[in-house]
């Protein structure tokens, strides 16, 4: 199979940063005096920034606007990715052999573009990525493939020349639905969804050093 371009998405499947997120919205609802439903972080997990600042100020009634909600939850996150977070085991050394394969990369994520810019640049891997596409600012979730039918476009890449590296279940299946090959990998934060990755991917990897299993 000729592999020609590959659509990575960042927080959990390249950087160990899903922690970050792990309890944001419960945490940030504690902060403005109300109390969080209990399977608030669950519900919003599916979710881009976007959707999810729009799910919280309609169920918490706040008094802000989506923008400024999200400019605060970015702000949250904002150290974590300039400072802290690291790339996930293997990163590093596949994505310097894929690019020396000449395979075109780029990432398609659910997060804003400059925090997963600030830390892939500190981490030196920013250089193995022709763009980022980001659903919070396209308005796009990962419950359909459009952000990786713009990201093939971009890339110049065939679908059946193209794959799809996530960790998320319904992002799997959503790469799947649009004609995508998939490799799944693992993340701790999706761990519940494991068994159900491996019968929806074509390939399912414990890390990036794995990532060669593409081939067959």
């Amino acid at each position: 199979m000729s592999v020609d371009g590959i659509i990575f998405d960042f927080d959990g499947t390249l950087m160990d940063t899903t922690y970050i997120w792990r309890n944001m919205a419960s945490n940030y609802i504690r902060s403005k005096g109300k109390t969080p439903k209990e399977d608030l972080d669950l519900a919003v997990k599916r979710f881009n920034v976007f959707e999810a600042t729009e799910f919280l100020k309609r169920e918490y009634n706040l008094d802000k606007t989506v923008d400024e909600l999200i400019d605060e939850f970015n702000s949250l996150a904002e150290r974590e990715y300039a400072e802290t977070a690291q790339p996930k085991p293997g990163v590093l050394s596949a994505l310097e052999e894929i690019n020396s394969l000449g395979i075109k990369m780029c990432v398609a994520t659910t997060n804003v573009t400059s925090l997963v810019k600030a830390a892939a640049v500190r981490c030196g891997i920013d250089k193995y990525f022709s763009t980022y596409f980001s659903g919070t600012q396209l308005r796009i979730n990962k419950d359909t493939p459009r952000i990786y039918e713009l990201a093939a476009e971009h890339l110049g890449t065939k679908k059946e020349n193209t794959w799809v590296f996530e960790d998320s279940l319904y992002a799997v299946k959503s790469a799947k639905n649009g004609g995508f090959n998939v490799a799944a990998v693992f993340d701790s934060d999706s761990s519940c969804d494991w068994g159900e990755m491996n019968k929806t991917a074509d390939v399912c990897i414990d890390s990036m050093s794995e990532w060669r299993r593409i081939y067959g």
